[in-house]
């Protein structure tokens, strides 16, 4: 679907929760370089890190959530991470779905590192931006030495108190109503580092000023794997309860439908 042509009929249509993408970046997703630094350690790229993402991104990027409406109810739950780092997982609804979370929720918290896909390594500059404000490339499948260093980063952060950010659902539907069904595997992650997760849903509210839909973000309580349970069996815990907290959240709260998504049954299905 063209994105030109959803902002004009404010209809999309689409066949798989799982797979659909309505982003259309067009970038390339490439092989994540065997000597990819995943973790900060050298300490002038740590200070160069830290004053860009402390003294010029945040402050330029809270200043864009306060200009587009972007709202915060939760904040409270925060505290009830007690310190810890934890995973963030959030719905994907918009382009700036990254910018928001390292400038508005969290602007007087800890750091919040992005797991995405690769498609930044595609562009010279912006990879290393990208790298510096504290984004982790996922690493193409059967890629298994860089997996196991990007969970040795995952531990790394977790250890320093730093937040890591990921969107389960993996594919963007701008305006979204709804949590859409998602994997389990990413929550292999806190499940290994046995670090909480914090669920946040996206909402959206029509607007008195503008026809655009805006944003209100629910921040949910933390969810701790259980003791006990083995690292598979906290995964599935963690994923199931993420998922109904989220999706019961996004059902509860009255939403403006800015765009609406319209499921088109496959023609060949049950053939």
């Amino acid at each position: 679907m063209n994105i030109k042509e959803v902002k004009k009929t404010k209809v999309v249509y689409y066949h798989d929760e799982l797979r659909d993408d309505f982003s259309e970046l067009g970038l390339s997703r490439p092989p994540v370089p065997e000597n990819y630094k995943y973790k900060r350690t050298n300490w002038f790229n740590t200070i160069v890190s830290g004053i860009l993402y402390h003294g010029i991104a945040k402050p330029i990027l809270y200043l864009y959530c306060v200009f587009h409406g972007i709202r915060v109810k939760g904040r409270r739950n925060l505290k009830k991470l007690d310190g810890h780092g934890c995973f963030i997982y959030a719905n994907h609804v918009g382009f700036s779905d990254v910018l928001k979370f390292q400038a508005d929720i969290f602007f007087f918290h800890r750091r919040v590192n992005i797991l995405g896909y690769s498609d930044s390594l595609s562009m010279p500059v912006v990879r290393n931006l990208t790298r510096a404000l504290g984004y982790l490339p996922l690493p193409l499948k059967g890629d298994l030495k860089n997996m196991m260093r990007l969970q040795e980063a995952f531990e790394f952060y977790i250890k320093k108190k730093q937040h890591i950010l990921i969107f389960p659902e993996a594919h963007i539907w701008p305006y979204y109503t709804k949590v859409r069904p998602f994997r389990d595997g990413s929550f292999l992650y806190p499940a290994k580092c046995n670090a909480p997760i914090l669920p946040v849903v996206t909402t959206w509210r029509k607007s008195k000023l503008s026809k655009k839909a805006k944003q209100t973000l629910y921040v949910l309580e933390p969810i701790f794997p259980k003791p006990g349970l083995s690292v598979n069996d906290n995964k599935e815990y963690l994923h199931d309860e993420a998922l109904r907290v989220m999706q019961e959240t996004a059902n509860s709260v009255p939403q403006y439908e800015y765009y609406k998504y319209i499921k088109v049954e496959d023609e060949n299905k049950g053939e």
